[in-house]
Parts: structure tokens; sequence; C-alpha cells
């Protein structure tokens, strides 16, 4: 998950070009199939709430657990499909090679 600070061994090493692609799709694959495992949890279990609210009769639950599990997991959705692009490893790697620009930078002019 993005935000770690603790790597393993493997990625403080140089990586070829194809193994780094090979990590980043990994992890775009794990993220997705994250958020699809906790779809499957979330469908069923809103159908069970659904289906004793209709036997119970008087007021409904399920409109509150859906409205806050169902924010988020558009939350999840959106970090495993949309932000996983500017937040994920691509974004992490831009960041080193900027650092790494910047420090060579500074060495070559002494300082």
């Amino acid at each position: 998950m993005f935000g770690c600070s603790h790597h393993a061994a493997s990625e403080l090493e140089p990586a070829t070009e194809e193994e780094r692609l090979h990590r980043e799709a990994r992890h775009r694959a794990d993220q997705r199939m994250g958020f699809l495992q906790h779809l499957a949890v979330f469908v069923p279990v809103m159908l069970l709430i659904l289906a004793i609210d209709v036997l119970a009769g008087d007021e409904w639950f399920i409109h509150w657990v859906a409205g806050i599990w169902g924010g988020i997991l558009a939350i999840h959705f959106l970090f495993a499909y949309v932000l996983d692009d500017l937040l994920g490893p691509a974004m992490h790697q831009r960041l080193t090679e900027n650092q790494l620009r910047r420090l060579e930078d500074r060495s070559r002019r002494g300082g």
C-alpha cells in the first residue's frame, strides 16, 4: 500500500525496466483484487440486511449501512482504479528520479 516507509531488499536494489514494470503490474493487480474482494463481501451483506429490513417491517436500517459502507467502497474503488495512477508506483518512480536528478545536480555544483 502506498505510504509505507519500509521496502523489501529487492526494492532497494536497482531493477531492470522489466522488473520494475512487473512489480508495478503486480501492485496494480493487488489493489484491484482487494477492491473486488471488498465488493464481493459488500453485495451479499447488503442483500442480507435488506432481507432483514423487509422481514422486520418497521424502520429500515439498510440505508445507513449502505451509505457509510458504500462511501468507503467508493474510496477503495478510487484508490484501486483511479488514484493509483497518480499516487502509486509510477508516482514513486517519478519522485525518486526527480530527487536523484536534484542530488546529482547538487553534487556536480559541489554542494
